[in-house]
C-alpha cells in the first residue's frame, strides 16, 4: 500500500507562510525602521512569489484532474485569488528587488506605503486561500 503525496497541499504552506513573514517584517519595519526588517521583507516576498508559481500550477492540475474542473464558487474564488496574487505580487517583488538603494534606510514615502498595502493584500489573499482550501477534502 503506497502513499500518494498531494503536491498542492504540500506546497500551499510555503507562499502562505512567506507572505505572512513578509507582512510581519513589514509591520516591524514600520514601527522600528531597521534596514534588516525591510531587507527581510523583500527576501520573504521574493521567496513567496517564487513558491507561489508551482503552488498555483499544482492547484490548477489538482482542480483539473481530481475535481474534473468543477466550476463551483469555491474553485472560482480560489483560482481568482491565486491569479490576483500572482499578477500583483510578481511586479511588486521585482520592483523591490531592483529598486535602487533598497537596502538603505530612507524616509517612508509614497513607495513605502504602496509596499505596505501590497504586503497587506498578500496576507489577506493567503488567508482567503487557506480558508477556502480548508473547505476541501484531499483524500
Amino acid at each position: 500500500m503506497g502513499y500518494k503525496i498531494h503536491w498542492h497541499v504540500f506546497l500551499t504552506h510555503f507562499p502562505i507562510s512567506l507572505f505572512g513573514v513578509a507582512f510581519l517584517f513589514q509591520v516591524l519595519h514600520l514601527f522600528s525602521y531597521p534596514d534588516c526588517f525591510e531587507m527581510s521583507t523583500n527576501v520573504a516576498l521574493a521567496a513567496g512569489v517564487i513558491s507561489l508559481a508551482p503552488t498555483a500550477w499544482t492547484g490548477w492540475r489538482t482542480w483539473k484532474d481530481k475535481y474534473k474542473g468543477a466550476r463551483v464558487p469555491l474553485f472560482q474564488r480560489k483560482i481568482a485569488i491565486a491569479f490576483a496574487l500572482l499578477v500583483t505580487s510578481a511586479p511588486l517583488a521585482i520592483w523591490r528587488l531592483t529598486y535602487p538603494g533598497m537596502f538603505q534606510h530612507g524616509s517612508p514615502g509614497f513607495g513605502h506605503w504602496v509596499y505596505v498595502a501590497g504586503n497587506t493584500l498578500f496576507i489577506a489573499g493567503a488567508a482567503a486561500e487557506g480558508f477556502y482550501g480548508g473547505q476541501l477534502n484531499h483524500r
